[in-house]
């Protein structure tokens, strides 16, 4: 498997079937959700597996069996911790993959600052993919 996203708006963990993470079967976690569904995320990673958590949006509160840990690897990664030599690394990391194809930017919809309102609008209609981006003229 290269990749598995839940859709805009809707949490993977809600949308998957009972088991459709088998245990051992995936090689690496992004986790932006923490809270409940990180036990069944660290139940899905192969031995050898990373989870990395950036973000807890569904709860600081886990768990896991502990023994896990003997198998796998989790991190945790904050941009506020990142003083601006380690930002710049980062940064110069991430640009790499995605020159790479390595990873791909999110959707996303550009609009002008000054379509603001236009823009809210199609948030609250559901009918953009992926982020917006306000853009300011130079």
């Amino acid at each position: 498997m290269s990749g598995l996203w839940a859709p805009p708006g809707q949490s993977l963990h809600k949308i998957l079937r009972p088991g459709a993470l088998a245990p051992e079967t995936i090689d690496g976690v992004l986790d932006t959700v923490g809270g409940t569904s990180f036990g069944s995320h660290v139940e899905a990673l192969r031995p050898g597996g990373v989870l990395s958590l950036v973000g807890a949006v569904g709860g600081s509160e886990v768990s896991f069996d502990a023994y896990r840990l003997l198998e796998i690897t989790l991190t945790g990664y904050a941009s506020e911790a990142l003083d601006g030599a380690a930002l710049r690394r980062a940064i110069g990391f991430i640009s790499g993959w995605l020159s790479r194809g390595e990873i791909r930017a999110p959707a996303r919809s550009e609009f002008p600052l000054e379509d603001a309102a236009a823009a809210h609008a199609k948030l609250e209609q559901r009918s953009v993919r992926g982020r917006i981006v306000l853009i300011p003229r130079p």
